[in-house]
């Protein structure tokens, strides 16, 4: 992050995800950021925005400009729960941890199979010259100073690619199919589109999800959808921590 007193942003889905924070701020003020709800307060000593955009790529795109557009702010940590790939490694409970966003529908799917936006020759930014299609990488030495700090603090943490989606796997067909294809660990619905605003705005940004299932024919009933919630706040609280002793 830099070295800047502006406070960081707290972006997830669902207020469900952020009650935990919520409930730890101090000084809380209820803030607008787009015309949604959000809190202003301070989180372990330090300065944060609290943000619960909405769930999927427009919400959160469209909460995190809205956020940027009109306030200052030292880094964005996008949080909440997320699916476990097959082969990732991680456990229900587990916190993942991305080292780059992947927009895991954008393209053309063909007879011959899936077509992504490089393939078209489109990118959707870029960054400085360089050209970003579907694949948003995270800052390398951000996010091991992260997995750093949770693994100090005891935490299961696995790291590698986040897939972003509109249409969440639902069978372990393409839960297997995905996860080849990108390489990736785990998959939600809004990490992409936070970090291609990020991006546009020039602004550090992480991403972890506490694992609440794995990705296989649905069963919700073997689902830990609380368990995860609290360990993706929890991580939160570690992560920012280490974020603030860099300014």
């Amino acid at each position: 992050m830099t070295a800047s007193t502006a406070p960081l942003a707290l972006v997830c889905s669902v207020p469900f995800e952020c009650e935990r924070l919520r409930a730890a701020l101090d000084g809380a003020e209820n803030v607008l950021v787009g015309r949604k709800p959000a809190w202003a307060g301070r989180l372990d000593g330090s300065d944060v925005i609290l943000l619960p955009g909405g769930m999927g790529k427009t919400n959160a795109a469209h909460a995190l400009t809205a956020l940027l557009e009109t306030r200052a702010v030292s880094g964005v940590i996008g949080f909440g729960i997320g699916g476990a790939y097959p082969g990732s490694g991680l456990e229900i409970g587990s916190i993942a941890l991305a080292t780059s966003a992947i927009y895991g529908d954008e393209g053309v799917e063909a007879p011959g199979g899936w077509i992504s936006t490089e393939e078209i020759g489109i990118p959707l930014w870029r960054a400085e010259g360089t050209p970003r299609f579907n694949e948003f990488p995270l800052d390398a030495a951000l996010v091991e100073r992260a997995r750093a700090a949770l693994e100090h603090a005891g935490m299961d943490v696995r790291t590698g690619p986040f897939v972003t989606v509109s249409a969440c796997s639902g069978t372990g067909a393409l839960g297997r199919q995905r996860a080849a294809r990108f390489g990736a660990v785990c998959e939600g619905m809004e990490g992409a589109a936070l970090a291609h605003v990020a991006a546009i705005y020039q602004v550090p940004f992480l991403e972890l999800r506490g694992i609440s299932n794995h990705v296989e024919d649905r069963d919700m009933s073997r689902w830990r959808i609380r368990e995860a919630a609290e360990a993706a706040q929890a991580a939160v609280r570690v992560v920012g921590q280490a974020l603030t002793r860099l300014r």
